[in-house]
């Protein structure tokens, strides 16, 4: 029996996935070398990598590895995402993201969309630090800490053909209380469309297999 539920699971998640790749879904990486941090924070002093004296700008390079599947049209899709970088004091951190996207605006090639949704951080220990000054928000594991949060993000996107875009993107959460920018590379799996809208003209909107501008 459990080898029978074990196939059943197996089938699902084939099916599932062979879904997604079969409507419009992409693959997305995403440079970021910049944090931002307008906000007082507890433990700002032990900021390394500074480019001012208050510890506003911080050298924090990342990349954001991200999957998105769009449920109608190409204006709204959800996604998942997952980053790594070196945090505002130079500690290895990751963070795993899991929300929403809504194409707001496109004229021709270019498109501006909002994104937002929950993230789970994780950060190695900042206890180890001399002058550290605890922050009950996060919850130890090992040589590592987490906390729960949430990540918005405005993208734009330049569409270059029918399988890639250049995109550039100001996000708010990729760690708590951090704004950062990043430059980043698209590149559709596949422009097929779950839910096609009816358009009398629509030559800059990816909703055929093969989009020819």
């Amino acid at each position: 029996m459990r080898n029978i539920n074990m196939k059943i699971i197996f089938a699902s998640i084939f099916v599932l996935m062979s879904s997604f790749m079969m409507s419009q879904s992409t693959l997305q990486l995403k440079l970021s070398l910049l944090g931002l941090h307008p906000f007082d924070e507890t433990n700002s002093h032990l900021f390394e990598n500074r480019l001012d004296a208050n510890g506003i700008f911080i050298t924090e390079p990342g990349l954001i590895f991200s999957f998105e599947n769009f449920l109608r049209s190409d204006t709204f899709a959800w996604r998942g995402m997952f980053g790594f970088f070196s945090d505002a004091a130079s500690k290895p951190a990751i963070f795993l993201h899991l929300g929403v996207k809504q194409r707001l605006v496109q004229i021709w090639r270019n498109s501006f969309s909002i994104c937002a949704g929950g993230n789970l951080y994780g950060r190695n220990l900042w206890g180890t630090i001399p002058g550290y000054i605890t922050d009950n928000s996060w919850s130890a594991n090992g040589d590592w800490e987490y906390k729960f949060g949430f990540m918005v993000e405005l993208e734009y996107a330049l569409f270059l053909n029918d399988k890639n875009d250049i995109t550039l993107s100001v996000i708010y959460g990729h760690q708590p209380n951090t704004f950062t920018f990043s430059v980043g590379y698209k590149y559709w799996l596949s422009s097929i469309i779950k839910n096609p809208k009816r358009c009398g003209s629509c030559p800059f909107e990816k909703t055929s297999k093969h989009w020819t501008p």
